[in-house]
């Protein structure tokens, strides 16, 4: 076999490694918990990868360390991140050779090609906006964290979940089925457990009740669909601020990503119309699945 060459993809909710050889026939892939790099975190990072790969190699019959590994890492935005956790990855055995890059720069070569320009748009369990413009140079927007920002992710959309509960549970809101619907995904009986739960629980907890609210929106709830429609207007937002790169009146080439924005998603729905109201320039562009092994 020639070498053999990891892709890792070291998010905030999950990781994925894929195992592929040089002829990019992809030989096993495996997913696993969460890999993305926070400040002195690089060592755990890297143990989340490592774990992970070692599922991908064992569906081909290998074991690490592999020849090569490209990691593409949110939270690696900045080359001191960058180096810190490919120092983790090759210390903890998952290649000998490894290069980290952001996870946007890793979206933006899969969507439009490795140098083409244009602008992604993630909304997962946070979000951010990266473009590369004509002359190959990286730019984001947003992505900081949601202690920061995350304006129209997963965590932003369950925090206003949580606070229609509370209103709906004070009588100071519209009518909604949003707190019985957190209680009984969350297995709880009253409005006093949800208080209790909600003391303890990470970002990624809260950003897994983001489905309520596009549950509800389907099924015409105004105050879930007010969220959805704000969570877009937030992601363009990140995409606008992103224009300035691109002078001139070519159509920008756009791409979305991330679970809040699939095709179906009512904050995909009203993405597409705030987009083409608010930035004309913008031409969507459909994202390709990942390969299978």
């Amino acid at each position: 076999m020639t070498a053999i060459i990891l892709g890792v993809d070291a998010g905030a909710s999950h990781s994925t490694v894929v195992v592929g050889s040089e002829d990019l026939i992809v030989q096993g892939r495996a997913d696993g918990p969460p890999a993305a790099m926070k400040p002195g975190g690089a060592t755990g990072a890297a143990a989340a990868i490592a774990d992970t790969a070692r599922r991908a190699l064992a569906q081909a019959g290998l074991a690490l360390p592999a020849d090569r590994a490209v990691v593409g890492a949110a939270g690696a935005g900045r080359v001191q991140e960058q180096d810190a956790l490919a120092a983790a990855v090759r210390e903890a055995g998952v290649a000998r050779e490894v290069r980290v890059l952001p996870d946007g720069a890793v979206a933006l070569a899969a969507v439009f090609g490795g140098e083409g320009p244009g602008i992604i748009v993630n909304a997962g369990t946070g979000s951010v906006a990266f473009a590369r413009d004509a002359g190959g140079h990286l730019h984001r927007c947003g992505g900081y964290g949601w202690q920061l920002g995350d304006e129209g992710g997963g965590y932003w959309l369950g925090r206003r979940a949580l606070d229609a509960a509370a209103r709906a549970q004070d009588g100071r809101g519209e009518g909604s089925t949003l707190l019985a619907r957190l209680l009984s995904s969350l297995g709880l009986q009253r409005f006093d457990d949800l208080i209790r739960w909600s003391v303890t629980a990470t970002p990624a907890q809260v950003a897994a009740l983001a489905p309520h609210v596009l549950n509800a929106a389907r099924e015409g709830e105004a105050i879930a669909q007010r969220a959805a429609t704000d969570a877009a207007r937030e992601l363009v937002g990140l995409a606008r601020a992103l224009e300035r790169h691109f002078p001139g009146t070519a159509p920008i080439p756009l791409a979305t990503a991330g679970g809040l924005l699939i095709p179906a998603s009512p904050v995909a729905v009203a993405f597409r119309e705030i987009l083409t109201a608010e930035m004309p320039r913008a031409q969507l562009v459909a994202c390709s699945p990942p390969p299978g092994p």
